[in-house]
């Protein structure tokens, strides 16, 4: 149990590091929406549109890294057979 509990904890953060380098690592917050500015065809005014997107920031990785690690602590709690 603690073997699989550790090896739980190595696959959360890895997953959750992968997924904040590989969605766009962002230094910031995590943000939902994404401000676009596009060139109007008639007018040529650039406008700015709003885009919905899921873009993970550092609090996402850390959410990830904490999950990890209660995993792993979790897995000194449980006795050794």
């Amino acid at each position: 149990m603690r073997t699989k509990l550790r090896l739980l904890a190595l696959a959360v953060a890895f997953t959750g590091v992968a997924f904040w380098f590989f969605g766009g690592p962002h230094f910031g917050w995590t943000k939902t929406t994404v401000e676009i500015w596009k060139v109007d065809p008639v007018t040529e005014i650039k406008f700015p549109e709003i885009e919905k997107r899921f873009i993970p920031g550092v609090d996402f990785l850390a959410g990830c890294l904490f999950a990890a690690g209660a995993l792993s602590a979790l897995s000194f709690c449980v006795p050794r057979r």
